[in-house]
């Protein structure tokens, strides 16, 4: 069986590229998923990847409606 790697605040901060406080208002608002133990936070790693590649889609989605605006 695998085991699952889950990070704190500030380690999905690293891996995103963002402030700890930027992770923790995503989780607040449930942009990010995460399990709250005690006073502190856990991320899964999977949760981490569906969070990016919802956000690449986003941003990419953005980018291609600017441009069709302009044309």
């Amino acid at each position: 069986m695998t085991e699952k790697k889950f990070y704190t605040k500030k380690e999905a901060a690293a891996v995103l590229g963002v402030n700890p406080k930027t992770i923790e208002r995503w989780l607040l608002s449930g942009k990010l998923k995460g399990a709250k133990l005690g006073k502190a936070w856990r991320i899964s790693e999977d949760d981490i990847h569906t969070f990016y590649d919802a956000a690449k889609k986003e941003v990419a989605q953005t980018i291609k409606e600017r441009i069709e605006t302009r044309n």
